[in-house]
């Protein structure tokens, strides 16, 4: 008869899986921080296995700031094959100081003023009176030649009045003569102008309740020898003031001198008594005055020709 075998215990092994909870408690090697010659551009950090992975910095251009002032890092000096450089500073304005503060200096001494240089020794050879050796000593600062605009003195005030009046000679408007001649600062105009409204209303006062007609020449002047006359005598007229210059009026009983200017009788009889000379010209008359009979005459066709003017014009009016 068998005896029963005696029943052996069997140890149980479990295995149990941690997970993702239990693993972030437990503690991890800090960061090895990068070498400074290393790009500034990445980052290293390690996976879960404890890898190294290098990863491109996102925001690498983003720099912080501070309301605070830092304090400036000491700049440090390389030497470089035993020759010093120095870095640059804020406080090297030697191009300001120049350019700012030397400026003033620069317009009073003149910057193309030059040094007055020794003068060479003379080597025995004449060269003219231009090439004369000047042994006075110049001011070595003084101002250069100026080329253009120079500045205007402030001790001495200049006023330019510019007159546009159109200011006529009185006594060439009156007489038609002028003891200046062509110096006269006036204008020489006997001229009397209208403007154009006033001629538009003299037309309207003229025509008013008229009927305007105009006039036919059935036939031209064939003789022209009577209008060549007028011309002549109308150019003789404008070589003769048209009136006396010692009274400004009409000739009364014209008379001519030697010279050949023509007054009044009574104004250069008048003028005879305190002055013997001429009115115009200064020249001594000697008593002598003639009877202007050439002006009698063209004062007379003058007068003939206005008056058949006139009388044509009103026929014309009516």
């Amino acid at each position: 008869m068998e005896e029963p075998q005696a029943t052996v215990d069997v140890p149980q092994v479990t295995f149990k899986k941690r997970g993702a909870k239990a693993k972030s408690t437990i503690r991890k090697r800090a960061a090895t921080p990068p070498p400074d010659d290393s790009d500034s551009g990445f980052i290293t950090s390690e996976d879960e296995e404890g890898r190294q992975i290098k990863r491109r910095r996102k925001n690498a251009g983003v720099v912080a700031s501070s309301t605070d002032n830092p304090k400036p890092r000491p700049v440090q000096v390389e030497e470089k094959s035993g020759v010093a450089v120095a870095a640059p500073t804020n406080r090297d304005d030697a191009t300001k100081a120049v350019d700012w503060y030397d400026e003033d200096s620069e317009m009073k001494v003149g910057k193309t003023s030059k040094k007055q240089d020794d003068a060479a020794g003379p080597d025995g050879t004449y060269k003219g009176t231009a090439n004369y050796s000047s042994f006075i000593q110049k001011n070595p600062d003084r101002a250069g030649k100026q080329v253009g605009p120079l500045k205007q003195s402030s001790n001495v005030r200049t006023i330019t009045v510019t007159d546009y009046a159109p200011d006529v000679c009185k006594d060439y408007k009156q007489t038609g003569f002028c003891g200046f001649g062509d110096n006269c600062k006036y204008l020489h105009a006997r001229e009397d102008y209208k403007h154009g409204w006033q001629l538009d209303k003299e037309w309207e006062i003229d025509t008013k309740g008229k009927k305007v007609s105009g006039k036919t020449v059935a036939s031209a002047n064939r003789n022209g020898q009577s209008t060549q006359d007028d011309e002549d005598d109308e150019k003789l007229l404008e070589s003769i003031p048209f009136a006396c210059i010692i009274c400004k009026k009409a000739y009364a009983n014209p008379i001519v001198t030697k010279c050949g200017h023509y007054f009044c009788e009574a104004c250069a009889l008048k003028r005879y008594r305190k002055d013997p000379s001429c009115a115009a010209c200064g020249t001594g008359t000697g008593g002598v005055f003639n009877v202007a009979k050439k002006l009698n005459r063209l004062l007379e066709r003058k007068r003939e020709r206005e008056r058949q003017k006139r009388e044509a014009e009103e026929e014309v009016g009516e």
